[in-house]
């Protein structure tokens, strides 16, 4: 997958829950989401602010209302493992569907704290959304990345 093809994505997802949950979530602006890299530094208020991405694919700064993603991850999304409860209940999403697994996770951190239970909220509402627009055939239809 090429890096611009994954961020297309990230956006086409982020625009989608925008529109479904106006309230819910930040003006989406062409650098609301950002490869990790210290050009883009700048986005997040320099190098101090740019943290170690470490055993993360994306990150979602609070200050800059911003989400941030390592290219590696645009590249190769077929390494995401998500806790959907506890440890032991790990599943490992491959290709699109963990990018906008991604993308609904680090959205929904959006006025919420950590991982309460607002954010666990918003978080299933936000992904439940995105599975039944995949399901209704509406995402393959419009996006040309499932081709």
């Amino acid at each position: 997958m090429e890096i611009n093809e994954g961020l297309g994505l990230c956006y086409y997802t982020a625009n989608l829950l925008k529109r479904a949950y106006p309230n819910e979530l930040m003006k989406i602006k062409d650098n609301t989401i950002i490869i990790h890299s210290v050009k883009n530094s700048r986005l997040l208020g320099g190098k101090k602010h740019m943290g170690s991405m470490s055993n993360r694919y994306a990150h979602f700064n609070r200050e800059n209302k911003r989400v941030v993603i390592t290219q590696k991850y645009l590249k190769d999304p077929n390494m995401l493992r998500t806790k959907v409860n506890n440890q032991s209940d790990r599943v490992i999403l491959n290709g699109n569907f963990a990018i906008i697994e991604l993308i609904c996770h680090e959205l929904a951190h959006f006025r919420t704290k950590g991982h309460a239970k607002s954010f666990k909220i918003k978080y299933n509402k936000f992904l439940n959304y995105m599975v039944q627009y995949i399901f209704s055939g509406d995402l393959y239809n419009k996006y040309e990345v499932f081709d």
